[in-house]
């Protein structure tokens, strides 16, 4: 058996779940975590190209993991995130106003003979009324605040939908309901033996978080049902492909590499936050008439660092 990737990795994430082929493996995924039934259920028509939703403020670019069309004509955003960076939740509005905005631009008739002789697309006038929904869904794996451990989010659920609200009159909520935000804080599901997962949103966030880990009898157990059975062998696949594994690799490393910049630029913050307060401190006491041998053994500075402050 062979040790499988962690799905919560970027190339694999986006492999596995963008396979065009095996598009009822992400409809399962959406359906699953939004909890829709029945007829409420999305089917994906179209896999969109993410780099129209690039990002250019910052290098290098950034664009979104995923970008799918429903048959209904909606639009929903998979988005992967696995360490905590400042304007996490402005990057996730952003997301929405963007792509909600370049649908004005996304749709076209079909070409006339002569249009697809010189190979031109005539655009669809479409009115504001048509502008489709759009949905992003943000799977994270990072804590909020270090120290609390607590996730990202406030409640304790582990899926939780956002939308716009207004202020004073429901009756108007209609024309705030094209923007939807949901959150799978992967750091709040408590983790249970596989025979006692009892639905595939359970299921599907227990793969995510625990790919690597799975035993060959509870994969056995988990592709009992057909969607998961070739959820995990597409997963195999990937796994057992050197050019995804080498891919992996580069990107593990690469993430090791970010997180270890930040940690050290974190520390530094601190040393010099800490520094800071033992200035202020020196210099009070030089205003109280203290030595300077008495202040430097009290703020941990150097002597010509204290006299340097007269």
């Amino acid at each position: 058996m062979i040790e499988l990737l962690d799905l919560k990795n970027d190339v694999v994430f986006k492999d596995f779940f963008g396979d065009k082929s095996n598009k009822e493996i992400l409809e399962s995924f959406i359906n699953a975590v939004l909890g829709l039934e029945g007829d409420d259920c999305i089917e994906i028509e179209e896999f969109l190209d993410p780099r129209k939703m690039r990002v250019e403020v910052g290098k290098p670019s950034t664009f979104v993991d995923l970008s799918v069309k429903t048959r209904g004509g909606e639009r929903y955003i998979i988005e992967m995130q696995t360490y905590n960076h400042d304007g996490f939740d402005k990057r996730l509005l952003y997301y929405l106003g963007k792509d909600y905005t370049e649908q004005i631009e996304y749709h076209y008739h079909q070409p006339t003979a002569s249009q697809a002789l010189n190979d031109k697309k005539a655009k669809k006038m479409i009115g504001w009324a048509d502008l489709p929904r759009v949905h992003i869904i943000a799977i994270i794996d990072f804590h909020r605040n270090r120290k609390e451990k607590n996730g990202i989010l406030n409640h304790h659920e582990v899926v939780e939908t956002y939308r716009f609200k207004p202020q004073i009159s429901a009756s108007n909520e209609y024309i705030f309901d094209h923007w939807k935000a949901t959150i799978v804080d992967l750091k709040k599901f408590k983790s249970k033996p596989v025979n006692k997962l009892k639905t595939d949103k359970e299921i599907w966030i227990y793969i995510l978080n625990n790919a690597p880990f799975l035993k060959e009898d509870e994969i056995e157990v988990l592709k009992k049902d057909p969607v998961f059975q070739r959820a995990l062998e597409r997963l195999e696949m990937l796994s057992a492909d050197p050019k995804t594994r080498k891919a992996y690799e580069v990107s593990v490393n690469d993430q090791r590499d970010h997180l270890a910049i930040m940690e050290a630029a974190e520390r530094k913050a601190h040393k010099e936050g800490r520094k800071e307060e033992k200035v202020e401190i020196a210099q009070a006491l030089l205003k109280q008439g203290l030595p300077v041998n008495q202040i430097s053994e009290a703020t941990g500075l150097l002597s010509e660092e204290i006299e340097a402050l007269r």
